[in-house]
């Protein structure tokens, strides 16, 4: 539950009297001005302030600590749309808020999200913070060793204008600015990271997961970055990848899915899934056996010395699995259809 979005929703119902909720854009946190009153179902995604004649409500859109949000206004009327902009700013920005005192907790505040656009640009100017484009990465130190990370990567940095930054007990961000030219930057900015964790590990002797975003127009937009590189890393481990770096764009596909409602992909997996399949998925053997297969591009050979096992061993699964899905994951169509069902028993836990 996010405390401050309650917290605020009082104040403004106390000072205005309007009843107001709020979604968050993937429907799983729900927040009103009426005590205990069960959601309706909100279907759709708003990008601008509306008003709804059929049913009476001014929907707008906010942002909250990087979270997105829709929310809306009962018994509205068309003329109070700039009261509901001014609830959006309110709820985006915060009622007396803390304001960072220092400049790593101005940095840290907008480089999570916390910060509003104007907080943002007093931060760059007080600060002399570059606004060229940036990537960030997430660097997650799971001994809790966040400070000798820190330390190391300050004298890591190839750029005196890079930032490194805590954001939390076990997280630091890494701000590096680069090149305007994404996909290039991208690339070279993920073997960054790998020589980063590699390096990490030979001098301090701890491992870190390090979660890598996509390159942004500058740092007012950091934050967007930065939630990025945390959901890389978030994505990585709830499906058990050991590599030490996760990008971004890696996990589009299943951060889109993540982002529908559940029911949806409940459907998407009835339509996929053969009924009599549902036992095959269930069998960590055998979906080891896949994973591992897919993950070396299809490749018998190298998944058979990744697994320790003949060949014959390896290509028996494969025949059985076909069997119990109707899918021969040797062939590129059918792979991508196999690992879409993961990923939906994944995403439904």
């Amino acid at each position: 539950m996010n405390i401050e979005i309650v917290r605020i929703l009082g104040i403004i119902k106390e000072k205005t009297g309007k009843e107001v909720r709020v979604y968050t854009e993937t429907e799983d946190e729900f927040y009103s001005t009426v005590d205990a009153e069960i959601p309706e179902r909100f279907l759709g995604r708003v990008t601008q302030i509306e008003f709804n004649e059929n049913n009476g409500k001014i929907y707008f859109p906010f942002k909250h600590n990087a979270v997105r949000y829709v929310g809306y206004i009962d018994g509205a009327t068309a003329e109070e749309k700039p009261i509901a902009s001014l609830i959006a700013t309110i709820l985006e920005n915060g009622i007396g808020r803390e304001k960072p005192t220092n400049k790593a907790e101005a940095l840290r505040s907008a480089i999570v999200g916390e910060s509003s656009a104007i907080s943002v640009q007093k931060t760059i100017s007080k600060f002399s913070v570059s606004n060229m484009p940036c990537s960030a990465l997430a660097v997650y130190v799971s001994v809790g060793k966040v400070k000798d990370v820190l330390d190391f990567m300050e004298n890591f940095k190839s750029d005196e204008n890079d930032l490194c930054v805590i954001t939390d007990d076990f997280t630091c961000a890494y701000i590096r600015f680069g090149s305007s030219s994404q996909e290039g930057e991208y690339r070279s900015l993920t073997d960054y990271a790998s020589l980063l964790a590699q390096t990490i590990h030979e001098e301090l002797g701890i491992h870190v997961k390090i979660g890598v975003g996509s390159l942004v127009g500058g740092f007012t937009d950091c934050a967007v970055s930065y939630q990025q590189a945390l959901t890389a890393i978030r994505m990585s481990g709830v499906f058990g990848e050991k590599s030490s770096v996760a990008t971004y764009k890696e996990y589009v596909l299943i951060k889109m899915l993540e982002d529908l409602p559940k029911y949806k992909l409940q459907e998407f997996l009835e339509i996929l899934e053969d009924p009599e399949a549902k036992s095959m998925f269930a069998d960590g053997e055998m979906v080891t056996t896949a994973e591992e297969f897919l993950n070396t591009s299809l490749n018998v050979s190298e998944t058979s010395r990744n697994l320790y096992m003949h060949r014959n061993t390896l290509m028996y699964r494969l025949d059985k699995i076909e069997r119990a899905t109707g899918l021969d994951i040797r062939k590129f169509q059918d792979a991508m259809t196999f690992r879409l069902i993961m990923i939906l028993h994944k995403l439904l836990g």
